[in-house]
């Protein structure tokens, strides 16, 4: 919407103030038409009207003053200068595009992940169809943000590598089945794949980072039972990173946080509740679809998209009113020059 022409005026700004430097031309470009003009309209009292035809003369106007026509093609002259220096007023804020999170969802895809303690639509469902399912909600909202698949069980694989194509990741997580991988899980192995795909090194060379990478890890109990990395050693990567790992709990006994023992490692492992507090996220447990949509609300809210800087103005160009005046002034002056229509005379 254009400003009101008080506040314009209030805010004129210039884009070329430098052509300012041309306006004492339209002054002498008038002032050398008007004398040039003198001798013209002296010359033409000399001339002597010579008789036609049938004996009729013909008298010929002159033009209109010169110093009328030399000052209005100064004017207009005047006019394109300050059409030229481009005065504008400034408009609203220009913000780039939001930039929304890179999230990446860990599918436990164990023996366990099977059962159907759960109810989806009054009916019994599976543990992981329903997180599943929770979790298509949470990308159809989510727009702008980024989204990978990565299951793991004797095994971790990526189902589908980090995009925007949504509809490719609903379609994914449809296709997503329990003891897929095998039974046994690895989470360890998990949290590396992701970390791998969406991690960015920090520094002085990072500063186009600005994407918040968010790990999600969807499991019954979060127990890691071998792999080649260990969740210790996983959550200390992803701390490191920068990454927030949220731990969504869908059943068994909630997690206490206490460190638990596995014969692959020899150091204590961290359950599902602490992994989320040591990389600064959170821990769930829900064992509902109405408590993992809530879950999925409140990673939203804990990490939201960002609002970058504006890159500056928007600017509304007033230089058609110089152009449009310059040329009505323009007319004028030819009008003011054309000989006016000849009378007849006996």
């Amino acid at each position: 919407m254009m400003p009101s022409p008080h506040h314009a005026w209030a805010r004129l700004a210039w884009a070329h103030p430098w052509a300012f430097a041309l306006l004492p031309l339209a002054a002498g470009l008038g002032w050398l038409a008007s004398r040039r003009g003198v001798p013209e309209a002296q010359a033409g009292d000399l001339l002597h009207l010579h008789p036609q035809l049938f004996g009729l003369l013909r008298e010929q106007a002159s033009p209109g003053p010169p110093a009328a026509r030399a000052w209005l093609t100064a004017g207009a002259f005047a006019c394109w200068v300050l059409a030229l220096a481009q005065p504008q007023v400034p408009g609203p804020w220009l913000r780039p595009p939001a930039q929304g999170r890179d999230i990446v969802v860990l599918l436990d895809t164990t023996l366990s992940m099977t059962l159907d303690d759960l109810r989806w639509n009054g009916r019994p469902a599976e543990r992981l169809a329903v997180a599943t399912r929770v979790f298509a909600d949470f990308v159809r909202g989510s727009p702008g943000d980024r989204f990978g698949i990565i299951a793991y069980g004797a095994r971790a694989a990526t189902l589908l590598p980090p995009t925007y194509d949504r509809r490719l990741v609903l379609r994914m997580l449809a296709r997503a089945r329990a003891d897929q991988l095998g039974d046994g899980g690895c989470l360890g192995d998990a949290m590396s794949l992701a970390l791998r795909q969406i991690a960015r090194p920090r520094g002085p060379h990072a500063a186009g980072a600005t994407r918040k990478p968010v790990l999600v890890v969807v499991s019954d109990d979060g127990w890691t039972q071998g792999g080649q990395v260990s969740p210790a050693q996983a959550t200390a990567l992803a701390r490191s990173l920068g990454v927030r790992v949220f731990t969504l709990q869908v059943g068994g006994r909630p997690a206490d946080g206490r460190p638990y023992r596995v014969p692959a490692f020899d150091a204590p492992q961290p359950d599902l509740r602490d992994i989320a507090r040591l990389t600064g996220g959170a821990y769930f447990h829900a064992t509902d679809p109405g408590a993992q949509r809530a879950a999925m609300r409140a990673v939203a809210a804990a990490t939201p998209t960002l609002r970058p800087r504006p890159l500056g103005r928007e600017e509304h160009g007033l230089y058609a009113w110089p152009l449009v005046c310059g040329a009505l002034l323009l007319a004028l002056a030819r009008v003011a020059a054309a000989p006016a229509r000849p009378r007849l005379r006996a």
